[in-house]
Formats: C-alpha cells, sequence, structure tokens
C-alpha cells in the first residue's frame, strides 16, 4: 500500500541510511577512508538479495504476465468462469507482492513502482468519470495520462472483485472490460520493470556493498537497508493498515476490502519480515540469513525474534474475517498490533544495535 502514512516511513528510512553513511574515519588529517569491516555480511547480503529479493520479484512478474493474459481471454470471452479464474489469478500476483513489503527499497522506490502498482485508497470517483468519458483506454493512457490512484492491484481488484466475491458477468460494461485490460497490462509491466532492474543491475550493486561501484558504502549499510525495511513494514501493519480502520471504523481506509483480501495480505507482510530475516523462501533455505549472524551474537535474542514473528502471524490469523466486517474485534485486533509493535521494539532497540558491534 502506498499512501501518506509509507511516505512518512520513507523518510525515516532514508534518515536512518544517511545516519550508517558516516562510517568514515580520519587519519593524521589524511582524505576520509572508509574504515575495514567489523564483520563479513557478504554471505548474507547475497542469500537476501538472491532467495528473497529477486525470488519474490520473479514470482511477481510470472503470476502478473499470467493475470494480463487471463485478462485478455476475459475480455474476449466474457463468461463468468474466465472472470472467476481472473480473481484467483489476483490473489495469486497479489501476495509476492505483500511479501515483497519488508524491502521497499531500490528501483521499487526510485522508479516509483510502489504507488504505481498499490495506490490505495482507489479514486472510485475520477474512475467512474474515466469510464464515462470518451477517452480511449489504452495501457498509455493511463499510464501517462492518469494518476497513481487509478491504477494498480486495487483498481483492478476494483474490477473483478463485489463484497469478497467475483462480479457478476453481466454487470461488465465494454468501458470496464477495456479498461480492466488496460490496467492489468500496466501493472505486468511495472512487475517486469521491477524484476529486471533488481536482476540486471542493482542486485550486483547490492550484493556488492562496500566496493566500488556501488551506492553502499559499507556493507553495513546495506544490511541497515534490510532492518529498517523490517521494522518499516512491520509498523504499517500495526499502526496503518490494521489501527487506522480500526481506530476510525472506517471501512473505506480498510485495503483490499473490495476482494475481501486484507487479513492475507497483512500475513504475508509479516511473512516477509520471516523472509527477510531468514533468507528463506520457497526457493528454500537460504545458504546464510540474517538469523545466523544475530544467533552467532545472541541465541536468546534470535529465538525470541522467531517466536515475535511467529505470533505475529498467529495474532493477525485470529483477527475474525473479512476485516472490514470485524472492525470491533477488539481482543484479536489490539493483540495483533502490539505483536506487530514488538517487532517494530525488537528489530529497533535489540537487532539493529548488533549490526555495528
Amino acid at each position: 500500500m502506498f499512501n501518506k502514512y509509507r511516505f512518512r516511513l520513507n523518510k525515516l528510512t532514508i534518515t536512518g541510511m544517511v545516519v550508517f553513511l558516516s562510517i568514515w574515519g580520519c587519519a593524521d588529517g589524511d582524505d576520509p577512508v572508509i574504515q575495514p569491516e567489523v564483520n563479513d555480511f557478504s554471505g548474507i547480503i547475497s542469500t537476501y538479495a538472491d532467495n528473497v529479493i529477486v525470488a519474490t520479484y520473479a514470482d511477481l512478474k510470472t503470476n502478473a504476465l499470467q493475470l494480463e493474459a487471463s485478462v485478455t481471454v476475459l475480455q474476449s470471452e466474457p463468461t463468468q468462469a474466465n472472470l472467476d479464474a481472473a480473481t484467483e489469478l489476483w490473489k495469486s500476483t497479489r501476495a509476492p507482492w505483500e511479501k515483497s513489503e519488508a524491502f521497499l527499497f531500490g528501483p521499487v522506490s526510485f522508479l516509483s513502482l510502489d504507488p504505481s502498482l498499490d495506490s490505495w485508497p482507489l479514486d472510485r470517483a475520477q474512475l467512474s468519470e474515466v469510464l464515462n468519458s470518451s477517452f480511449e483506454l489504452t495501457p498509455d493512457f493511463i499510464r501517462e495520462g492518469l494518476g497513481f490512484s487509478l491504477r494498480g492491484f486495487h483498481t483492478i481488484e476494483f474490477l473483478l472483485f463485489a463484497d469478497g466475491s467475483p462480479r457478476l458477468i453481466s454487470d461488465f460494461t465494454s468501458r470496464e472490460f477495456e479498461y480492466l485490460a488496460a490496467v492489468t497490462t500496466v501493472l505486468a509491466e511495472d512487475a517486469a520493470t521491477l524484476y529486471d532492474e533488481w536482476v540486471n543491475g542493482y542486485r550486483d550493486e547490492f550484493v556488492n556493498a562496500g566496493n566500488s561501484g556501488s551506492r553502499y558504502q559499507s556493507q553495513i549499510q546495506a544490511v541497515q537497508e534490510m532492518i529498517e525495511g523490517i521494522i518499516a513494514i512491520a509498523d504499517e501493519v500495526g499502526n496503518g493498515k490494521i489501527s487506522d480502520p480500526y481506530s476510525t471504523k472506517d471501512v473505506l481506509t480498510v485495503e483490499s476490502w473490495f476482494s475481501w483480501n486484507s487479513l492475507i495480505d497483512f500475513r504475508n507482510n509479516i511473512i516477509s519480515i520471516q523472509n527477510a530475516y531468514t533468507g528463506d523462501s520457497h526457493l528454500g533455505a537460504g545458504s546464510k540469513g540474517l538469523d545466523e549472524f544475530v544467533k552467532e551474537k545472541n541465541a536468546t535474542l534470535d529465538a525470541r525474534v522467531k517466536v515475535e514473528i511467529t505470533n505475529a502471524i498467529n495474532a493477525i490469523d485470529n483477527i475474525p474475517a473479512p476485516f472490514r466486517n470485524n472492525l470491533s474485534a477488539d481482543a484479536e485486533i489490539q493483540v495483533a498490533i502490539e505483536a506487530c509493535n514488538r517487532l517494530v521494539n525488537t528489530f529497533n532497540n535489540d537487532v539493529k544495535p548488533l549490526i555495528s558491534q
């Protein structure tokens, strides 16, 4: 989800990076030199890049292309079965995106792919105006002529779903089919760009942190980026995605409420934390994750982090579904918010200080 709340978090992340850019020292009045790394994080960084980030973006690209193909079939053969198939592919494409939200840095940030893919809330009033206009509804028009709030996952979700189920095919207009096809193409292009940017450049720059040609002047900076991403999404899930609708009781602020996919989104966000911490993914266990470094320093802390991640997932699972209809489930929601905040505090206060030791 991209919104003002996330923008504030990104500024905090940038601030954290600036602090860690100061790993410099001076010797007898000479020009500043980069200090030697205290720890070797190369295995952790490469595992994280390949087994977690690139693997997740590969899934996103593959699934988005399948969704695009499904929508093409739906447009040419508008049957309920084809519409139902497209809704399932929306969910399968949504999953790797939500599992990527612990690492919203690099190309996803500086190419504005996060807001293009996942702006919320959807501007339904403007969307209605566009659908009722005479504009030609092409991918170029959506990308060049419309804002972020009229594209991405939630625009597609709105067109495909109603009250948590696939819409009735009989309710679709020809203009909606045209818009759906165009906006799904834009999403597939974004997903492909994100994957390609990592594979064809940013991955090597990230893995080579501390070496010439990388914007990361030390491995510590790269690992710090990893940890800040974990903190940001734990904070956002607890204090944004769950807490904001709970506090206001405003259904319209619930992300993914057209599909009733909200709790699955939140769960996958915490799984993104789990993957980022352990270096694991559907590819299997990573050769070396951040958890192994933490375990070497403080085995008790590593065990606690893993329990807290599991507790956060379980707490989200215990919120009655759909989230939009259960904003008064006080006990379950409070437990989930507290579990997310516990992760924020643990990574901020206990894990992060280990990195520069």
